[in-house]
């Protein structure tokens, strides 16, 4: 464990940009929201927003990819911790998980929204 503790950010940047691409690469839902902020992007140029507005709607899609990320670390610690047999604790923590995931939804791109086409 110490080999990747107290590292410099250029091996921190790298560590985390190899979990970007394990999610991306693995996670279904992570592609969704890679598009979600994608096309957020796009419709934010294509109203013609500021440069400031559209890096609001560029963060504010990124807050749902975020919680995915967490979401589909910790489902993974409780596979590995519980393996695939149904528990109703394990069917808790993830469905605690999913509404996590789905609060961060509404309030990313309900952000979005405000920002593209409320403002």
């Amino acid at each position: 464990m110490e080999q990747w503790k107290n590292k410099g950010l250029f091996a921190k940047t790298i560590y985390s940009l190899n979990g970007l691409r394990t999610a991306f690469l693995t996670e279904k839902a992570i592609r969704h929201e890679s598009l979600g902020v994608v096309v957020a992007v796009s419709l934010a140029l294509f109203m013609e927003r500021g440069w400031s507005d559209v890096l609001c709607v560029f963060l504010a899609s990124l807050f749902p990819m975020t919680v995915e990320l967490i979401n589909t670390a910790v489902e993974r610690i409780i596979d590995t911790h519980f393996g695939p047999a149904y528990r109703e604790e394990v069917r808790i923590q993830k469905d605690t998980l999913s509404a996590a995931v789905f609060m961060s939804l509404i309030i990313g791109y309900g952000l979005c929204i405000r920002i593209i086409f409320f403002k």
